[in-house]
């Protein structure tokens, strides 16, 4: 996201359903090694359930590079130490582009306390002005309560698939998702 967007949107405090504070704020381009040690804490079921993302230091610091990318935007979900908790990202092709892709991870610690919500939620009221005028993802049928949250949020099912086999990973039944930004 270009700094002068960002301006627009300031850091801001969530209190999660476990009373945890937790800070909401945009990737910066020297988080790298901070989104490495929330990728190396991620377990199987974020591998699993977080594709085709590799979830890896090479990722994380090419990641940060693009921090200030006209076309995407990444949020990070931040504790009271400073480390990453979880992050958000939507991002689209050209300036013009009628629709954005969209992927969120969030470490296990965080889950089931309302960390995913915050982040999407934050997420969403920034699309509203800044990015395409919708937003897809894909979510496999498995990753129930990420189903249930999307589906709270907005996103309806425009189509089912399948994700090959990967990471270890079986085949599996995914739905691809979208909802208006604005």
């Amino acid at each position: 996201m270009e700094p002068r967007e960002r301006e627009r949107f300031p850091s801001c405090e969530a209190v999660l359903k476990d009373g945890r504070s937790v800070t909401l704020r945009f990737l910066q381009g020297d988080d790298g090694p901070g989104l490495a040690a929330f990728y190396a804490g991620c377990d199987e079921r974020e591998t699993r359930y977080y594709y085709p993302h590799a979830l890896d230091r090479e990722h994380a610091l090419a990641n940060a590079a693009r921090a200030d990318s006209p076309t995407e935007v990444v949020l990070l979900l931040v504790d009271a130490a400073g480390a990453v908790g979880g992050y958000a990202w939507y991002r689209w092709r050209e300036p013009q582009a009628p629709m954005s892709g969209f992927g969120i991870c969030v470490a296990k610690a965080f889950q089931g306390c309302g960390a995913g919500r915050v982040l999407m939620e934050r997420l969403l009221e920034v699309a509203r002005t800044v990015g395409p005028p919708r937003m897809r993802l894909t979510c496999q049928h498995a990753n129930v309560h990420a189903v249930a949250l999307y589906q709270k949020l907005g996103f309806r099912v425009v189509r089912e698939s399948m994700v090959r086999a990967r990471r270890g990973w079986p085949a599996e039944p995914e739905y691809h998702m979208e909802r208006p930004t604005r």
